[in-house]
């Protein structure tokens, strides 16, 4: 069987430089790892973006609750009064608690607590920890609260301390989150032109590797050519 006057030099370039191939697969493996770590770490963004979205709506709520708490503490208004802004505050409540029990993520109840590992970047061991605290109104302390009974403010304002501190928390985890996406997305950039360059510095030994047997093929070819003339014309003598 004949074989192709390009098969073995090309596989004598593979062997002059056998890292080149492993090594262009291993920065594909890597390109590939960094997008995907990129891709989780913008999932879990997400994640706590929608929690922090359902966090600044207790806020609100909360501060409305404030509100009603210190216009029920006035000294001058009657049972009845303070009944109509107990009927409000319990409607408040129950928003909040519908709320926190009913924002999910790819069906996953934020506020029944999450603590996952995201896998940020492209190896073992590149990962973050995600924690989302479980938040519900007795945690909060407000699942009694009740004006008619001389509750005070003070509750309320511990529950917006609570609900505070674990804004700041989900704001600390997106920014890390954040930073994690910007520095994948840069080392990626930098793996793909590494790459091509490592490619094209291949193709280019490859392409002056086939002109080179070009030529070869070429001179051999006119050094056969010579011979047959030469032996034609001592034939036509002898």
């Amino acid at each position: 069987m004949k074989i192709n006057s390009f098969s073995r030099p090309v596989i004598q370039e593979y062997s002059n430089n056998p890292a080149s191939l492993p090594i262009s697969e291993k920065m594909t493996a890597q390109s590939k790892g960094l997008s995907q770590g990129v891709k989780n770490s913008q999932d879990a963004k997400n994640m706590i973006n929608t929690a922090e979205g359902t966090l600044e709506n207790v806020s609100e709520s909360l501060n409305r609750m404030r509100e009603l708490t210190l216009q029920g503490s006035n000294g001058i208004l009657t049972e009845d009064d303070r009944s109509i802004i107990q009927n409000e505050i319990e409607s408040l409540k129950s928003d909040i608690g519908d709320s926190l029990r009913n924002t999910e993520f790819n069906q996953i109840s934020l506020f029944q607590g999450v603590d996952a590992s995201i896998q940020t970047g492209a190896n073992s061991g590149q990962s973050r920890n995600i924690e989302i605290r479980n938040t519900t109104l007795q945690n909060l302390g407000i699942q009694d609260f009740d004006v008619t009974a001389g509750d005070s403010v003070e509750a309320i304002d511990q529950a917006m301390e609570r609900v505070s501190d674990a804004r700041s928390n989900l704001g600390a985890q997106s920014n890390a989150l954040g930073n994690s996406i910007n520095a994948n997305s840069v080392a990626r950039e930098n793996t793909l032109s590494s790459q091509s360059k490592l490619d094209e510095d291949f193709a280019q030994k490859v392409s002056d590797l086939k002109k080179n047997q070009i030529m070869q093929e070429y001179s051999i070819q006119m050094q056969k050519k010579q011979m047959d003339n030469k032996s034609g014309v001592l034939n036509s003598i002898f």
